[in-house]
C-alpha cells in the first residue's frame, strides 16, 4: 500500500530492530538503511502467512490490515500495530481490546517508544495466552474449509440441480445483471440537475444583462 518510507521512520524502524535479540525479517523495498542490524534481514517479498504460522514467531508488526490481523490471530502471532488509514486503525484498536496486542502512532513513534513495544509484547505472556487461545477459538469447527467444499460439491451432485440454491443474479437480464439500468438512471439525474442549473444560471445571467442593458441605455 505504501511504496516507501521517508529517511526518518526508515531508521527509526531499522534501529529499533538492531537492538533485539531476536532476528527480524522485514517486508521492505527501497535504500538500505544505514542503522540496519546484523539481525535484520530485507526482503521485496516474503511469504508471510508462512512466517506467522512458524513456530518460532514471536510477534507481527503490522499495518493492522484486514488479511495480516486474521492472518495473525489464526496462528495465534500478537501484533505491534501501527495503522495508517482506512479500516486499519479500527482493527488496531480491536487488536488491543481484546488483549492480542499494543497500537502505536506510525507518524510520531520513536525508536525507543517502538523497542519497547515490541519488547513488551515478546517477553509478557499474557500476550501470547490471548494469542493461543483466541487461535484456538478460530480453529474449532465442525468442519475444515475442504471438508466444507467437498461435502457441498457432494450435495449438488447427489440432489440434482437444486434450483433453490442458485443465486438470483444468474436468472437477471444483462443490462440489470451489469447495473446498466441504475447507471443509466443516475446519468439521467445528474443530466437533469445540471441542465437546470446551467439553464437557471443563463436565465438569471440574461436577466442581469437586460436589466445592466435598460439601465445603461436609460442614463
Amino acid at each position: 500500500m505504501v511504496k516507501t518510507m521517508s529517511i526518518e521512520r526508515l531508521e527509526v524502524f531499522a534501529s529499533s530492530f538492531a537492538r533485539l535479540r531476536q532476528k527480524v525479517v522485514w517486508r521492505y523495498v527501497g535504500e538500505k538503511p544505514a542503522g540496519l542490524g546484523n539481525n535484520t534481514k530485507l526482503l521485496a517479498w516474503l511469504p508471510q502467512n508462512d512466517l506467522l504460522a512458524h513456530p518460532k514467531t514471536r510477534a507481527f508488526i503490522t499495518h493492522a490490515g484486514s488479511n495480516g490481523m486474521y492472518e495473525a490471530l489464526h496462528h495465534g502471532v500478537p501484533m505491534v500495530c501501527l495503522p495508517l488509514f482506512s479500516d486499519q486503525p479500527a482493527n488496531a484498536a480491536r487488536v488491543v481490546a481484546r488483549g492480542l496486542g499494543v497500537k502505536l502512532d506510525f507518524s510520531t513513534v520513536t525508536s525507543d517508544q517502538l523497542y519497547q513495544a515490541i519488547l513488551h509484547v515478546v517477553t509478557n505472556t499474557s500476550y501470547q495466552e490471548t494469542a493461543a487461545r483466541l487461535s484456538r477459538l478460530d480453529h474449532d469447527q465442525p468442519q475444515s474449509p475442504m471438508e466444507r467444499a467437498v461435502w457441498w460439491i457432494e450435495h449438488v451432485i447427489k440432489h440434482g440441480r437444486l434450483p433453490h440454491l442458485r443465486a438470483r443474479a444468474v436468472e437477471l437480464p444483462w443490462y440489470q445483471y451489469y447495473l446498466l439500468d441504475v447507471a443509466a438512471f443516475l446519468l439521467t439525474v445528474c443530466a437533469a440537475v445540471l441542465g437546470t442549473v446551467w439553464y437557471s444560471c443563463s436565465f438569471i445571467c440574461g436577466k442581469i444583462c437586460c436589466k445592466s442593458g435598460a439601465k445603461l441605455k436609460s442614463q
